[in-house]
């Protein structure tokens, strides 16, 4: 079998088109020579070089680019040419391009099975000098019994000749052979130029065509996803002038993930998060047809479901699919330069120089003359860029730290307590934009001289004329202990409408802040209080700064000195009373407060005076209804006493006389209470019809 795979071999290097060795063959691409970072998830790339005449450029780039490629791409002929064409290669599913192809190439067996599918087809063999035309009839397997198993021997082709005989060749045998139908030979190239581009799915080819005279500047630009950049500080303060405005530094990181090499190029950085979104357009998408009868042909027995539907692209590829890039974690934390790393002692100190040596320059002196500026800040509508003074030149899968920046900057150090973020006081500088340029949110690393100092995070991006602070180490001096109280005063207010008396006190939550000072030199502090929602600041009057829902105060501190700063905040706590649910007592203790006007407090002693006027009522009805009651039970007790008596005798005769009188006047009397409880019952309305009316009537001024 190895006899015939190189058969197969050479059969297929025969087939490859004359046409494809006569193509001009694609120029180099274009060099890199400018690469924008966002911070968005995007970077934009631009090439640049020189092109002559009619010309075909080609790139690379993976399936995954081409979405993002396809939606920025564009080129520019700086020579007065044309960009004629920029064609790229499709993404149709494997199945939906070999549709069309009637053959295949088998994995296994392939010259048999290849030869097998082609009967019919003419061909050409050259075997054992001898050179045969014909039709291909079959592959004839050669089979012989070996120890009673059949073993299969080779194959045998089988031809109807030119001539009319029908011919046998071996497989074996055959040097050569040839197909003769140019349909068939076109679909074997394109079929074996499809199957080797499947292998390479990872990868597409962009074409762009270009037409004009002599030579001239092509250019061309496009937003691929590459990772964000990002950015660290150094703060150095002077070790000697403690007065000083320190040196900021400020350093980009850039990662070359493209699969170029970036060989002097302009490298530009923007600051700020414009918007991105993910529309593919590389996918091709098809319409799912329904598919109905023939007309006329409804009543044939025929499947009409079990025809081949068309292939679908894959269910993640939904069409027109727009989705924000995630934005950047921007509270990482970076640690110092490697190099600044290795070159300090265990205490974090550079060695002290030689006796008898010059005097050393401050370390941020000596860093601001060795780097100097070397960005340029440009206004680049809404967002700011840093661009980079001399060109940059990483090899693809490294990255790089390119200076951006190197200006003093004002500030000022103190102690900072915010408890959100450390429950101990920390050291911070508070870090005032003053520069023309906008300092993009990154790490922070401060010095003093050559000591570190401690790390910080800048976690906004800091436009000029705006400041944050950054904590970078924690305080070992200061201490600060809170303790919180909670206290309502009396009312102090009342206002009574539509029956409704509401009551407003005042209560005020109380804040106090043991400050220590335990060092030999004078601290501010910067204490900063959460806001309780609904209080309003009492004491002090105001603060330094509201910021991030909190109040920010600023404290000064003598060397050793200890104290209590107090925080008060208040709010106005109210409470509703319906009156017509309030008792008597209730009503006259509401008329002698001071805090209702002299309209109400009168209004309250009248309709306390009306309630007395009921509730007196209300005890002589209970007085009578109780009367009643007895009087009814004496009632029955005697009704039952002369249900008893059974003869004439005298004594049960003036027994009877005795209690009928009895029923006679109790009679009366109860005659005479229920009446009074009839009228009684009228009255009490009618004061209940006032109380309720005057409570409805009465506004408060």
């Amino acid at each position: 079998m190895r006899n015939v795979s190189s058969l197969f071999a050479i059969f297929f290097l025969w087939a490859l088109p004359c046409s494809a060795q006569m193509a001009p063959v694609p120029s180099e691409p274009l060099p890199v020579r400018k690469v924008v970072f966002y911070k968005h998830g995007m970077g934009y790339v631009e090439r640049e070089g020189k092109i002559k005449g009619n010309a075909t450029l080609s790139l690379a780039f993976r399936s995954d680019q081409m979405k993002d490629l396809l939606t920025s791409f564009f080129a520019v002929d700086l020579g007065g040419g044309k960009i004629s064409s920029v064609r790229y290669e499709t993404r149709d599913p494997l199945s939906r391009q070999l549709k069309d192809i009637l053959i295949t190439v088998p994995e296994q067996t392939a010259l048999s099975q290849f030869l097998a599918q082609l009967k019919g087809a003419r061909l050409t063999a050259k075997a054992a000098g001898e050179v045969v035309e014909g039709r291909i009839l079959g592959i004839e397997p050669v089979s012989e019994v070996v120890g009673g198993q059949e073993v299969r021997k080779g194959y045998r082709l089988v031809l109807l000749t030119d001539a009319g005989p029908i011919r046998s060749l071996d497989l074996f045998g055959i040097s050569e052979f040839m197909l003769a139908d140019d349909a068939l030979q076109r679909d074997l190239r394109r079929l074996l130029d499809l199957s080797l581009d499947s292998k390479y799915t990872n990868r597409k080819k962009l074409t762009l065509s270009a037409a004009g005279q002599g030579e001239r500047l092509l250019r061309i630009g496009y937003l691929i996803e590459m990772p964000i950049w990002k950015c660290s500080y150094r703060v150095i303060f002077d070790e000697k002038k403690k007065d000083a405005a320190p040196l900021l530094q400020g350093w980009a990181l850039a990662e070359n993930t493209t699969e170029d090499d970036w060989q002097d190029v302009t490298i530009s950085f923007v600051a700020g998060n414009p918007l991105s979104y993910v529309m593919d357009l590389y996918s091709p998408y098809y319409v799912r047809r329904p598919q109905v009868q023939i007309p006329g042909f409804q009543d044939l027995a025929v499947d009409w479901g079990a025809s081949s539907s068309p292939d679908l692209i894959e269910e993640d590829e939904a069409p027109m699919v727009r989705e924000e890039r995630p934005g950047p974690a921007r509270k990482a934390k970076r640690s110092a330069p490697a190099g600044a790393a290795q070159s300090m002692d265990r205490a974090g100190a550079l060695p002290a120089p030689a006796p008898g040596a010059a005097p050393a320059r401050p370390m941020g002196e000596l860093l601001a003359s060795s780097t100097g500026d070397e960005a340029q800040g440009t206004q680049v509508g809404e967002l700011f860029s840093f661009e980079a003074r001399e060109k940059v030149s990483i090899p693809r899968g490294q990255a790089a730290m390119v200076p951006i920046l190197s200006k003093q900057i004002n500030g000022r150090r103190l102690a900072y307590y915010k408890r959100a973020f450390s429950s101990r006081v920390t050291n911070a500088f508070v870090m005032r934009n003053d520069t023309d340029v906008t300092l993009e949110a990154g790490a922070v690393t401060f010095f003093e001289g050559s000591t570190s100092l401690g790390e910080g995070i800048l976690n906004h991006t800091l436009p000029p004329g705006s400041q944050e602070v950054v904590p970078y180490a924690l305080d070992p001096s200061v201490d600060v202990v809170p303790q919180h109280k909670t206290l309502r005063e009396p009312h102090f207010k009342g206002r009574l409408v539509d029956g409704i008396l509401t009551l407003t006190c005042v209560e005020t939550l109380t804040s106090t802040w043991k400050i220590v000072n335990r060092g030999k030199e004078p601290v501010t502090l910067w204490l900063n209080q959460p806001k309780n929602a609904g209080f309003r600041l009492g004491k002090p009057e105001k603060p330094l700064k509201e910021v991030d829902n909190h109040y920010r105060f600023e404290v000064p501190l003598k060397a050793g000195e200890t104290t209590d700063f107090v925080v008060e905040e208040k709010r106005d706590v109210r409470e509703t009373v319906q009156l017509a649910k309030s008792s008597e007592d209730q009503i006259r203790f509401y008329a002698s407060q001071r805090y209702l006007s002299g309209g109400a407090r009168a209004f309250m002693k009248d309709l306390g005076d009306l309630m007395a006027q009921r509730a007196a009522l209300q005890r002589q009805i209970d007085d009578w209804n109780q009367q009643v009651q007895r009087l009814s039970d004496e009632q029955s007790r005697v009704r039952s006493n002369l249900g008893s008596l059974r003869s004439d005798q005298p004594k049960e005769q003036e027994l009877r006389a005795k209690w009928v009188a009895a029923l006679a006047s109790n009679e009366e009397h109860l005659t005479d209470r229920r009446g009074k409880l009839d009228e009684a019952g009228v009255k009490i309305r009618r004061l209940e019809d006032e109380v309720a009316r005057k409570i409805r009537e009465y506004k408060d001024e």
